[in-house]
């Protein structure tokens, strides 16, 4: 275990989270509802620091990121805990007893792994990463001292002041959003963390020069209307501009149906038609990747084929070989 960041100490032994905007007030011997930051006689520990649930070397399309670094392999870990569990999880996420004794990777020894298995980058993500804050953080600061990009896949509800401690070492972020609507959040998550969460991603962009991508898991009977979707799409144009990759998946195993194919094939109409440049359908298969395609010509600009197959052949000096239609693309660690 390790001291938290971001909380302060109250009196007869209380402590106030201010990682992420339930502020949780915990007495001694409370866990927030993430499950991991507990106080211990008047002190906030991150019980999940450096402990790995979950570890790949792996492409980066398989994080469903098609415009960092493409064609690049990326070690992700993943941890226990969330803060804003979504769909049919229960609303705390609590790290079991056992997980505290196994999996220890300190961010030393994650960064030299990533380096010794000619990793280009480094990413956060499976859970939440953003309970993780104190680890993750450490972790970028080795990356980037390593010469590695650094991606937090994230549902973007956290405060202001931690992304600033994030921010300095952050190269992108795959961000998590179900709908442009506080309403949605309320019936899938629990809460209307909308206010919060749609506040992040130009935060990230604008200070701090993050590199976004946006995720959106198409969920039935939640946010696969019509009328959702468009508010989703238009937001992203207004607030990020058309040329933020929108990526529409499919998410199994929370007890739903599948989004079928013409649901996802419909969604990524709308998004087109709303203006959006590069909206891509993952149906969490390998054979669903997608190509990239310039916006103003339709040349073919990174072909993605089979398992992870991934070939950048229209792209010249950021730019598309035929038109020469610049092409939102980030392939540099430097801000």
């Amino acid at each position: 275990m390790q001291e938290a960041l971001l909380y302060e100490r109250e009196e007869g032994g209380n402590v106030l989270c201010r990682l992420c905007p339930w502020f949780c007030r915990l007495a001694p011997g409370e866990t927030g509802r993430c499950g991991v930051r507990e106080n211990q006689g008047g002190v906030l520990y991150s019980r999940n620091y450096g402990r790995v649930a979950a570890a790949a070397v792996e492409p980066i399309e398989r994080r469903g990121l098609y415009h960092l670094f493409p064609g690049s392999i990326i070690l992700t870990l993943g941890s226990w805990g969330d803060n804003l569990p979504c769909g049919t999880r229960p609303l705390t996420a609590e790290m079991p007893p056992e997980a505290e004794a196994k999996r220890l990777l300190d961010p030393e020894r994650a960064a030299s792994f990533a380096v010794e298995h000619r990793c280009r980058g480094m990413a956060w993500g499976y859970r939440e990463p953003a309970v993780w804050m104190e680890y993750v953080l450490d972790c970028a600061k080795m990356a980037r001292a390593n010469g590695l990009f650094t991606l937090w896949i994230t549902k973007g509800f956290i405060a202001q002041e931690a992304v600033d401690l994030l921010g300095p070492y952050l190269d992108a972020c795959a961000l998590e959003l179900l709908a442009a609507s506080g309403s949605v959040y309320e019936r899938s998550c629990g809460r209307d963390a909308w206010t919060t969460v749609s506040a992040i991603p130009r935060y990230l962009r604008e200070r701090w020069r993050v590199h976004l991508e946006i995720h959106t898991p198409l969920l039935p009977g939640t946010n696969d209307d019509e009328g959702t979707l468009r508010g989703l799409a238009d937001w992203i144009l207004e607030e990020l501009g058309p040329e933020t990759p929108w990526h529409i998946w499919r998410k199994e195993g929370l007890g739903l149906p599948p989004a079928s194919a013409e649901a996802l094939e419909h969604a990524r109409t709308l998004g087109r038609d709303a203006g959006l440049a590069y909206v891509y359908v993952q149906t969490g298969t390998e054979e669903s990747l997608s190509h990239t395609r310039c916006p103003s010509c339709g040349q073919t600009l990174i072909r993605r084929e089979g398992k992870y197959y991934v070939k950048i052949a229209g792209i010249e000096e950021g730019k598309c070989i035929q038109c020469g239609h610049e092409i939102y693309l980030r392939r540099s660690i430097f801000k």
